[in-house]
């Protein structure tokens, strides 16, 4: 997608997965502790994120745009 060297993309990934699972682990919140308003709060963040996700879009139509389908192209979809 940007042009990058297969290893560079394949750091670039990676990095990008921690980064998407660092913050999904913040986001959960901590231990299983009892606290009713921790669970409180992770209900409002999850209603935000839900709230301010972009349209839904069609996979079928992009796999159809789509004339080459090399893991670039794939990761990219």
């Amino acid at each position: 997608m940007f042009g990058l060297h297969p290893n560079a993309e394949i750091g670039y990934l990676t990095s990008t997965g921690e980064k998407l699972f660092s913050t999904i682990l913040t986001v959960q919140g901590g231990s299983g502790g009892g606290e009713g308003g921790s669970e409180n709060e992770l209900h409002d963040k999850i209603r935000y994120y839900i709230d301010n996700l972009p349209e839904t879009f069609e996979m079928i139509i992009l796999m159809e745009k789509a004339k080459l389908k090399t893991p670039f192209q794939v990761v990219c979809l």
